[in-house]
């Protein structure tokens, strides 16, 4: 989750993670794809160097792959999840949350993250989570049947309506949705 968009839903997981003994560190970076994010020496290297034994490190990228190739995201994750296993941690994938944004009472491939040229991001997940024994945790999938079930007026109250600048938008969170979304994320670390 970014850091501007998710920042109570990761407040709220921290402190519920914390009750059950667990430490959250987040490193993340408004703005950044999945290969920036590797690339830039102060995240995924800093991150990298914090990693312990059994450490869970959550991967989750998507909302800024817009122009990335299926190769390179496979890749980009590949070489995370590849680093974080060869630190002791134990890495886990989590497919981005939808936005909101429909055709009728559906979500549109947009708002499923398939990216400007035509890669369907959550699906590469899932498939590189299988072939190299990687939980995931498909958020997309949760998150479309809580903003659909809701339908295009009612999920409206899940995200940034009435910003202080006056900017509303279909993809950052308002309070009451971070705590939906995080508590889908929780939902399906339980599970």
């Amino acid at each position: 989750m970014g850091p501007d968009d998710h920042a109570f839903a990761s407040r709220r997981c921290r402190r519920q993670l914390r009750r059950l003994g667990a430490v959250v560190a987040n490193y993340v970076d408004s703005g950044e794809s999945s290969g920036g994010f590797r690339s830039n020496s102060a995240l995924f290297p800093t991150l990298l160097s914090k990693v312990r034994a059994n450490d869970a490190v959550f991967i989750q990228f998507g909302h800024n792959d817009k122009q990335t190739s299926a190769s390179a995201f496979r890749s980009n994750l590949t070489s995370m999840i590849t680093q974080v296993r060869a630190k002791g941690g134990v890495p886990v994938l989590v497919a981005p949350p939808v936005r909101r944004h429909f055709n009728g009472n559906r979500l549109t491939p947009t708002a499923l993250h398939v990216n400007g040229v035509g890669v369907n991001l959550p699906a590469g997940m899932r498939s590189l989570g299988a072939a190299h024994n990687v939980p995931v945790v498909d958020l997309t999938t949760k998150s479309k049947t809580l903003v659909e079930s809701l339908g295009p007026s009612a999920s409206a109250q899940l995200f940034l309506r009435s910003c202080v600048d006056g900017v509303t938008d279909n993809t950052h969170f308002s309070q009451y949705g971070a705590t939906q979304f995080g508590g889908l994320v929780l939902q399906s670390i339980r599970e």
